[in-house]
């Protein structure tokens, strides 16, 4: 287990440090992680998918609906399991001494480390967005992952806490959309 604990703390090092921490990149990382609010870009990513296809296809139909109906559920039960449920029964801190580097524009939630609700709702968000639109999965995928890789970036999660999170929030929603296939 100790094998693994230092495997976790040197994949974070590793991937904290491969991109240099300057104020161009700690603002940006700061947008995708957006101070625990990471709903308010995949709404971005919607509405702008809504409004390309709107322009193509006018009218919403039973299609439309259904995409928001499962995209909430996903996203909400997946934030629910992993934020309140999981976080609260595995009581992993944070890693708090690699906040530090940049603690003058983000400060990390005070709650528990594992797994990342933002990497599970992230990777929620983009498997249910690619269900229903695969021409654009790698843009949704290079979001959730924008998003996941933040959070080792600004020092608020191990990198097993970020891969558990994606992995949470990639099977909640396939199982979500098994349960509600197409019409």
């Amino acid at each position: 287990m100790l094998n693994l604990f230092g495997l976790d703390y040197a994949m974070t090092t590793f991937l904290r440090d491969i991109i240099p921490h300057s104020s161009f990149f700690n603002y940006f990382f700061s947008f995708f992680s957006l101070k625990g609010a990471s709903i308010l870009v995949w709404i971005l990513v919607i509405a702008i998918v809504v409004i390309l296809e709107e322009r193509k296809n006018p009218g919403i139909n039973k299609r439309d609906k259904k995409f928001i109906f499962l995209f909430s559920i996903s996203f909400l039960f997946t934030f629910l399991l992993a934020d309140i449920v999981l976080k609260n029964i595995f009581l992993r801190p944070r890693p708090i001494q690699l906040t530090r580097l940049i603690q003058p524009i983000f400060t990390c939630p005070a709650d528990f480390s594992f797994p990342s609700a933002h990497a599970a709702t992230a990777f929620a968000a983009a498997t249910v967005l690619t269900f229903f639109n695969k021409k654009h999965r790698w843009f949704y995928y290079t979001i959730a992952v924008l998003i996941s890789y933040s959070r080792i970036y600004l020092g608020c999660h191990y990198f097993f806490d970020v891969v558990a999170g994606a992995l949470l929030g990639y099977l909640i929603s396939i199982l979500i959309t098994k349960l509600f296939p197409n019409p």
